[in-house]
């Protein structure tokens, strides 16, 4: 399931391609987040044909004390640390999309790139069942982008441009 035009690190070192951009929530402005999660349960179908908490790729949170709302998905590194932190190189970039994408292929499953993770919380979560990590990939393979910003329903999430 690799994309044949990838970017591996291990055939070339830095500087890498940049991303297209990032998952991020608009200002609070012109939309909010209601916490229906439909982000969430979109990413999961459409890479895993199903969904479930370790299956995600986004995860929304929320301070309902203070009434914020956030999204956390990976910010794609301009230096990928969990790239940079795998052992099998399993970690690639995208050639056409410059995301941080996960080869399942060749993941073992050691969660060195999730402690590599330089966010809190960490970016990649780990599906117990596979035994593999999984990520943001901005949906490279999708002709219409992420599907968690096409489906959201306040549209409160945007592919932001580096």
């Amino acid at each position: 399931m690799k994309n044949t035009e990838s970017v591996n690190h291990e055939k070339k070192g830095g500087p890498w391609k940049k991303a297209i951009g990032y998952i991020s929530m608009v200002d609070p402005s012109e939309s909010l987040c209601q916490d229906c999660r439909i982000c969430e349960m979109y990413c999961a179908a459409v890479h895993d044909g199903a969904c479930g908490l370790e299956l995600n790729r986004i995860w929304e949170s929320r301070d309902p004390f203070r009434g914020e709302y956030f999204a956390y998905s990976c910010k794609q590194c301009i230096s990928p640390s969990c790239m940079a932190a795998c052992p099998t190189h399993a970690i690639y970039i995208d050639e056409r999309t410059g995301a941080r994408c996960i080869d399942e292929e060749k993941c073992i499953g050691c969660k060195l790139c999730i402690k590599a993770c330089p966010l809190d919380p960490p970016r990649i979560n780990f599906n117990s069942v596979k035994k593999k990590a999984v990520k943001c990939d901005l949906c490279k393979d999708r002709p219409n982008g992420p599907v968690c910003v096409e489906m959201c329903p306040t549209m409160c999430l945007e592919l932001k441009k580096y």
